[in-house]
């Protein structure tokens, strides 16, 4: 089982790398950690994307350990699938996981060069303030892609790259995943060497994370004033925030990333979940901005 970890920041674009790289290969399982209650990526996953499985409330690289690794021979065992991808929590050490998936690696599983994930719009903010966790994630990478750069120009990715390129020796692209050749998409399939592995002291990150079910809005006046609220942080710093909500009779994604956020129309698989992920939440001023249906 070769085993493909695709790591970064909350909210860099993990989950929709995941479905374009599931689509390419052949017989994939999915393991999915979730650092709040609730699995949205989980659900928001195609299943024909293959099989999905998740480990919730909790880090694999830290609190999950035991589990990680429990759940990862089992799909090895029983499972069996040709590829493996794990996409460990946004807050998940990098270095953590690869030495947590190291003692259990063995002739049916091979890790492969780990793929971070860069959101262009969040390199200043998350290496400023969570520079030891986002540096970890960068090092400890055998491929480095930048997410939501559709729209940049060429000059400003390439400055972004040379920036990153400072703080470490995974190769770095300098175009959207999108746009690979096939050539590129099998060069992320290289096999991993340990003796890469840059393990040092951290500590992992002591956040807050609600989940709300249910949620329903009269009107869209009425979710924006409250998702507004929230990337201001009114009630603490909200890092990432997903799900589905009701508005009128029309279901919408939300999704929140460092005070940016977008909204809209949603049309998949049943989700009835919102999840806030953040520093110093006020749980009592969320639990009325997004009050749940009886």
């Amino acid at each position: 089982m070769k085993t493909i970890i695709v790591s970064g920041f909350l909210g860099s674009g993990k989950t929709t790398f995941i479905e374009h790289l599931s689509k390419r290969l052949d017989d994939v399982a999915i393991l999915e950690n979730d650092y709040a209650r609730a699995n949205i990526d989980r659900k928001l996953l195609p299943s024909e994307d293959g099989e999905i499985f998740s480990l919730e409330e909790g880090c694999i690289c830290c609190s999950k350990q035991a589990d990680f690794a429990t759940t990862v021979v089992s799909i090895s065992t029983e499972v069996k699938p040709e590829y493996l991808i794990i996409e460990p929590t946004g807050v998940g050490y990098l270095s953590k996981v690869l030495a947590n998936i190291k003692p259990i690696e063995y002739e049916n599983i091979k890790v492969l060069q780990p793929i971070t994930i860069v959101d262009y719009h969040q390199i200043d903010q998350t290496l400023k303030k969570y520079g030891k966790l986002f540096l970890d994630q960068l090092k400890n990478a055998g491929h480095i892609l930048l997410s939501k750069i559709e729209k940049v120009k060429e000059e400003d990715i390439k400055k972004a790259v040379e920036m990153l390129q400072k703080h470490c020796s995974a190769k770095i692209y300098d175009k959207h995943y999108s746009q690979f050749s096939e050539e590129e998409w099998q060069e992320l399939l290289e096999e991993y060497d340990y003796e890469s592995l840059l393990l040092e002291d951290s500590k992992n990150l002591s956040l807050d994370s609600f989940v709300f079910r249910k949620v329903y809005f009269q009107d869209f006046h009425s979710l924006g004033t409250a998702i507004n609220a929230v990337c201001e942080h009114r009630f603490g710093e909200v890092l990432r925030g997903k799900g589905v909500v009701q508005v009128e009779d029309k279901f919408v994604k939300v999704d929140i990333v460092q005070g940016r956020f977008d909204v809209v129309k949603y049309e998949g698989n049943t989700i009835d979940e919102l999840v806030f992920i953040g520093k110093d939440l006020d749980r009592h001023a969320f639990e009325i901005l997004f009050q749940e249906q009886e």
